[in-house]
């Protein structure tokens, strides 16, 4: 008897939570400007970006590589990770006192989020839209 155990939908939860908290803090951040708020987001962030490597791994290996059904959400999930690895740096190079620090720190968190709803989005499809075995 074969089981198969998947990763990916266990590990997906991850940097979508922390993703969502990294922008509600940065929201509350942009209103209250409280350094606390800041750094709590920055954190939340990193633990995003930090399960999100091992996620996207699961899903190749759970989905046996890279399956014509799964190219959509794969390319979504491509465009997040090059999204959240560039706010990765300017995470890093970017300083509070710049012009404009405020603006593309929240911005980016919601575009970069917007993504994270697209590519869930679709991977439920590949999951509730699958023909049955």
């Amino acid at each position: 008897m074969k089981i198969d155990f998947l990763f990916h939908p266990i590990l997906i939860h991850f940097p979508i939570a922390f993703y969502f908290l990294e922008l509600f803090l940065l929201a509350i951040w942009g209103v209250k400007k409280d350094a606390a708020q800041l750094a709590f987001a920055r954190f939340a962030f990193r633990i995003g970006y930090v399960f999100m490597i091992p996620t996207m791994i699961a899903g190749l290996i759970d989905a046996g590589g890279l399956p014509k059904q799964v190219w959509e959400h794969a390319s979504f999930a491509a465009g997040v990770f090059i999204v959240y690895t560039g706010r990765f740096f300017y995470w890093q190079m970017a300083r509070p006192e710049q012009k404009y620090y405020k603006f593309w720190l929240i911005a980016s968190a919601f575009a970069g989020y917007i993504l994270v709803i697209l590519t869930g989005f679709e991977g439920g499809e590949l999951v509730y839209d699958a023909p049955e075995k």
